[in-house]
C-alpha cells in the first residue's frame, strides 16, 4: 500500500471514532444511554446513603445530643447561719504552780498527781525542827511578858508606877507578841498547802529533795468552770454578743459542748488585727481535759426564711457563680448571686426561684442545652415535660412503626 493510501486510511479512523464519541456524550447526558442511567441511579443512591450516614455521624458527634448522666437537687426555703471556725485549747478556771518561799529539805509529800484536795490541805512538809523551837521560844518570850505587863497595870492602878514605865512594859509585850508571830510565819511557809480546792495535776519534788526559793512543787487546777479562749479577726467579733451561744468540739471528745461567750474584750490587739473573746463552758463536760485541742464554731449571722441550694451545686468561675438549671431534658447556665454559707448550704439572693432544679453532680461535661439524664429523679421527684406527656400506648405505637 502507498503512502498516500495509509495517510487517508488515518484520517478516516480518526473521523469515525470522533463520531462515536461526540454521539455517545450526547446520549449519556441526555440520560437515553442505558448504562449511564444505571450508574448515575446507583450513584445518587449511594450519594444519598453517604449524606444519611455523616449526618448521622454529625448528630452522634453532637455533645448536646448526648445524654450526661446528673444529680438534681430543688432550691427550697430553708434556714441558713453563717458561721466562723477558730482552734483553740481549754483552759481551767484556775491553774497554779505551787512554789516553796523557803529553803529546805522535803521531809513528806502529802498528795500524788490526779488527787483532789481541799483549799488548805498540806500538799508537802519541809525540814521544820529548827522552827518549831523558834516557835516554842517566842510563846515562852511572850508568856513571860504577858505576866509581867498584868503586874504593871495593877501597879499603875494603885499609882506605884508611872504611866512612862507601865507603857515600857506594855511595848515590851507588844514585841514578844510580833516575834511570836514571825515565828509562827517562818514555820508555816513550811508546809506547801493547797491556796484552793482542786486537782493535783503535776507533782515535781521528791521525799528528801533540796529545794530553793522560788521552786516549782506542786501545779494545782481548778476545772470548774472551764473556760476558752479564741481571737477573732474586729470584724466578725462585732458580730458577737455576750451569752451568745457556741458549739465546742474536743478533738478526742465524743461530740460537740455546749458553751457561752462570757467576755468580748474591749480592745483589739494591735499586733495581730484580732479580738479576744472568752467562752465559758456549760452544762455537762466529762471528756473536755485542760489543755486539749479544741475547734470552735461561732454564728455570725442567720436567716430563718432563705432560698438556698447545696454547696454541690455551685460552679465558680473568677468572680462569678453559677449553676446548672434543669428545663425538661435539657440544663440551662444561670448566673446567681449568693449570700451566707453554712456547712452544706448556700443562700440565693437572686438568679432562682423555690422549686428550681439545679446540678449538684456531673457539670463539668455540660452547658447550656446539654441533653441531661437524672439520676436520682425519683429521690428529688424530678418529672420532665416529655416524660409527663407520655401515654400508655406510646411504647407500642413505637415499636410498631419500629418494625414497620
Amino acid at each position: 500500500m502507498s503512502t498516500g493510501k495509509k495517510r487517508r486510511l488515518l484520517v478516516w479512523l480518526l473521523s469515525a471514532t470522533a463520531v462515536l464519541l461526540a454521539a455517545g456524550g450526547t446520549l449519556w447526558y441526555t440520560g437515553k444511554l442505558p448504562i449511564g442511567t444505571a450508574v448515575a441511579t446507583m450513584a445518587g443512591r449511594d450519594s444519598t446513603a453517604v449524606g444519611d450516614a455523616l449526618a448521622d455521624a454529625d448528630k452522634e458527634d453532637d455533645p448536646l445530643d448526648v445524654a450526661v448522666p446528673v444529680e438534681l437537687a430543688r432550691a427550697e426555703r430553708r434556714g441558713i447561719a453563717a458561721y466562723y471556725k477558730a482552734a483553740s485549747v481549754i483552759e481551767a478556771d484556775r491553774l497554779v504552780d505551787m512554789v516553796s518561799k523557803v529553803t529546805g529539805r522535803v521531809q513528806a509529800v502529802r498528795a500524788e498527781e490526779g488527787d483532789w484536795v481541799a483549799s488548805g490541805k498540806i500538799l508537802a512538809e519541809l525540814e521544820n525542827g529548827r522552827e518549831k523551837i523558834q516557835l516554842r521560844q517566842a510563846d515562852l518570850r511572850l508568856a513571860d511578858q504577858r505576866r509581867i505587863l498584868e503586874r504593871n497595870r495593877q501597879m499603875l492602878a494603885e499609882e506605884l508606877i508611872s504611866q512612862q514605865e507601865f507603857d515600857d512594859f506594855e511595848s515590851a509585850y507588844l514585841q514578844a507578841e510580833a516575834d511570836r508571830d514571825l515565828a509562827a510565819i517562818a514555820l508555816e511557809e513550811t508546809y506547801l498547802r493547797a491556796p484552793f480546792a482542786g486537782q493535783v495535776t503535776d507533782r515535781k519534788i521528791v521525799l528528801g529533795q533540796q529545794v530553793a526559793i522560788g521552786v516549782s512543787t506542786f501545779t494545782l487546777a481548778d476545772f470548774e468552770p472551764l473556760r476558752v479562749r479564741v481571737y477573732l479577726p474586729e470584724a466578725v467579733a462585732r458580730k458577737i454578743a455576750v451569752d451568745q451561744r457556741v458549739l465546742i468540739t474536743p478533738e478526742a471528745g465524743d461530740g460537740p459542748l455546749e458553751a457561752r461567750v462570757e467576755r468580748v474584750a474591749p480592745v483589739v490587739d494591735p499586733s495581730t488585727s484580732t479580738v479576744r473573746l472568752t467562752l465559758l463552758l456549760t452544762g455537762s463536760f466529762e471528756h473536755a481535759r485542760v489543755g486539749g485541742f479544741v475547734k470552735v464554731r461561732i454564728t455570725t449571722d442567720s436567716h430563718t426564711d432563705a432560698l438556698a441550694i447545696p454547696k454541690l451545686a455551685l460552679v465558680e468561675e473568677g468572680g462569678l457563680r453559677s449553676v446548672f438549671v434543669a428545663e425538661a431534658d435539657s440544663v440551662r447556665k444561670t448566673e446567681i448571686n449568693t449570700g451566707l454559707y453554712d456547712e452544706t448550704h448556700v443562700e440565693v439572693l437572686d438568679g432562682l426561684t423555690p422549686g428550681d432544679y439545679v446540678v449538684t453532680l456531673g457539670q463539668g461535661g455540660l452547658r447550656t442545652g446539654t441533653s441531661v439524664d437524672v439520676l436520682n429523679a425519683d429521690a428529688v421527684q424530678y418529672v420532665s415535660p416529655a416524660a409527663a406527656t407520655d401515654q400508655p400506648g406510646d411504647e407500642t405505637v413505637a415499636v410498631a412503626e419500629a418494625d414497620r
